[in-house]
């Protein structure tokens, strides 16, 4: 069968709960755009579709990043549905699924460490299987956080600061913090993205979103009892402060950007830093050519990508200007 929406596809991960949900809702309404929402099991995906009432322009893909193999299983779905014509062409990423967890002693189905795994490796074999087949003009924004400052005011105490290590050595499970892991992977997210702009062709955007702090989420699930009560009850009388938000209010600037109806200038976001409705500069950790290569490179060996699963740009060491 095919596709009777006009307009073009949206990629939308982790789109089960908090702002990925909050995302889904705010793009049921927008019937010009075919949304695949993704989903870790078959059974969140019919969770989601309850949720969200089925809507006509919503196509469901379940998508496990922390099992390599679901990853693969899902772009091929995809890639068969474009080829088919059963979707519009695919011109919107929003790379939202991600974990915190409580240490870093879990291992995704691969071997690696569950956070570095699901929030960077996962993405990453995503992203560089679909390469082929994304159309001009692409926006791929990663859901980036202000914990990557290591900043006070960016998290009140609730996330430790980002420690970047080898990604060999955050690859691997360990004993360690794994809030620390969380904020050290969004630091990461910032590094994959500048690589990504510096290698990417000039009509494929690649922004780091930061939604800002939205206390209430799910996020807290796995602190201790006091931690929860200060995120659920506390912190959301602070959403008069920059850089706090709500998920409603994130959706909206979030969905603006992926679907290139926002007002900011295009210079500002290929490879930039938005917080909420702003361009804002990330750290100045953040800016380190060596690291993202480094990265990237590391990305592409733990995922097994090569040229002939990628599109031509996905390899190149230098910007392009294709």
């Amino acid at each position: 069968m095919k596709s009777t929406t006009n307009g073009a596809s949206m990629l939308l991960t982790g789109a089960t709960s908090g702002l990925g949900l909050a995302v889904a809702r705010t793009l049921a309404a927008i019937p010009d755009w075919t949304v695949l929402a993704t989903a870790r099991s078959r059974a969140r995906v019919e969770e989601l579709r309850a949720l969200l009432g089925d809507p006509a322009n919503f196509r469901y893909v379940v998508c496990d990043q922390a099992d390599l193999a679901s990853v693969r299983e899902a772009t091929e779905n995809i890639k068969n549905l474009i080829a088919a014509q059963e979707i519009p062409s695919l011109r919107s990423l929003v790379l939202n699924a991600g974990i915190q967890t409580g240490s870093t002693d879990s291992a995704t189905a691969d071997g690696y460490e569950l956070t570095f795994g699901t929030n960077l490796v996962g993405p990453h074999l995503l992203v560089g299987l679909l390469s082929e087949v994304l159309t001009a003009p692409t926006r791929i924004v990663a859901i980036g956080s202000g914990t990557h400052y290591g900043k006070f005011r960016r998290s009140y105490g609730m996330v430790a600061a980002p420690r970047w290590e080898a990604p060999e050595t955050l690859a691997r499970p360990r004993v360690g913090d794994g809030i620390r892991a969380y904020s050290t992977s969004k630091l990461g997210t910032l590094y994959w993205v500048h690589e990504l702009a510096r290698r990417a062709p000039r009509h494929i955007d690649a922004i780091c979103y930061d939604p800002g702090m939205m206390p209430g989420t799910g996020l807290a699930r796995d602190r201790s009892a006091i931690e929860r009560f200060g995120w659920k009850y506390l912190l959301p009388a602070m959403r008069v402060v920059p850089g706090v938000s709500t998920p409603v209010r994130s959706a909206a600037q979030l969905t603006a950007v992926a679907t290139a109806k926002d007002s900011l200038p295009r210079a500002d976001l290929r490879g930039g830093y938005v917080e909420i409705d702003r361009p804002v500069p990330s750290s100045p950790e953040s800016h380190d050519p060596g690291r993202e290569r480094d990265l990237f490179e590391f990305l592409d060996t733990a995922t097994g990508l090569d040229s002939r699963q990628v599109a031509p740009w996905w390899s190149k060491g230098a910007e392009s200007t294709a």
